[in-house]
């Protein structure tokens, strides 16, 4: 009987120090850009709406949108969310004026977890005066 209790013991042990094999794999994540288009062109002032949709099968952990200005590098919108869904619907909108062509790059990153897994998709448009 002592032995029998002593691997069950030592089974508990083993299987509870495995490893998840629930691997996040982050080609599955569903960033879905309904505005802006790629290639899309703004006037200067004009409202630059980001509409998206992010969903994935297990709870992802944030997201973010990023507005660059390529040419630069220069971060011109920043909006982090911290959410804890396994799927979310981003509604943004942005606005600047300009006094020459800027191209800008819109970033929509989904986080998958806390130890930096992370889904991108970028969108080139281009706001002139």
């Amino acid at each position: 009987m002592k032995h029998v209790t002593l691997i069950a013991l030592l089974s508990i042990a083993l299987f509870s120090c495995q490893k998840n094999n629930n691997t996040v794999t982050p080609e599955e994540v569903k960033i879905t850009v309904n505005s802006p288009q790629t290639g899309q062109t703004f006037n200067s002032g004009d409202s630059v709406y980001i509409k998206a949709n992010v969903s994935y099968n297990a709870e992802l952990h944030g997201c973010e949108v990023k507005i660059t200005d390529t040419a630069t590098g220069l971060i011109l919108f920043d909006d982090a969310q911290h959410t804890h869904n396994s799927q979310f619907d981003i509604n943004n909108s942005w606005a600047q004026p300009v006094t020459k062509a800027t191209p800008l790059r819109v970033t929509i990153t989904a986080y998958v977890d806390h130890n930096g897994t992370q889904v991108s998709k970028d969108i080139d448009i281009v706001l002139n005066p």
